[in-house]
Order: structure tokens, then sequence, then C-alpha cells
């Protein structure tokens, strides 16, 4: 009876500040994402974890996402022009806070789009 009571006070508990923000995790192959549909919670800390598991380039092409998120600064380096660019078997991580709305991705190296790389960020 106690362990339960104890356990169900635990769960009311506040999620302290010092939590690390969610992690989500995308891989870049030869054609698509994975997952493709992508889906946050506005204002919510989020790390894309942003993964190639090809041997060639890719890229994570989403600039109305980029522009109406708060970017941690280090990873705004790593984004120019609302594309993150990822060498063979590159992984970047990039933190940010998602701002509510629906957003195309896609990697716009040539015709890597047409044969299926494209998704989308929903953020609600």
């Amino acid at each position: 009876m106690r362990i339960a009571l104890a356990l169900g006070l635990l769960a009311l508990s506040p999620v302290p500040a010092t939590a690390q923000p969610a992690s989500v995790a995308v891989q870049l192959s030869n054609f698509k994402f994975a997952p493709a549909a992508i889906a946050l919670r506005a204002g919510q800390p989020v790390t894309l974890h942003l993964q190639n598991a090809s041997g060639s380039g890719h890229n994570f092409s989403a600039p109305q996402f980029f522009a109406s998120a708060k970017v941690d600064p280090r990873s705004a380096a790593l984004i120019h022009n609302g594309t993150v660019e990822l060498k063979g078997h590159q992984s970047v991580d990039i933190s940010l806070v998602p701002a509510a709305g629906n957003y195309p991705l896609k990697c716009s190296h040539g015709l890597h789009s047409a044969f299926g790389m494209r998704g989308r960020i929903t953020v609600g």
C-alpha cells in the first residue's frame, strides 16, 4: 500500500528543471527520411539527432520550420538557409524549441526529393 502511494506521488511530481530535452532520431538515406512524419510539441525543447546512413551527402531542409523555432546558438551554426548538410555517415544534433505549425521537409540535393526524400514536421 505504501509503495503504491509513493509511486502515485512520484507520478504527480513536476519534472525537475534540469530534465534533458526530448530527443528525436531522424535517419537520412537513399532516398528517404525515417521517420518522414515528425511530430513535435510546441514550446517543448527537443534535440533532433540527424543521422546520414548513406555514404553520400544528404540534407535536412526545412527553412520555415527553422525560421519559426528558437534554435540553440550552437545548433544555429549548423543551419544555413534553413538547411542542415550532412556528409556520408555523418550525424549532428540540432537543439531547439519548435513553434506550432505544419512544415515541409525535403532533401534539396538534385532529384532526391523527386525520388521520395521528403516529409512533414507537425508541431502541435
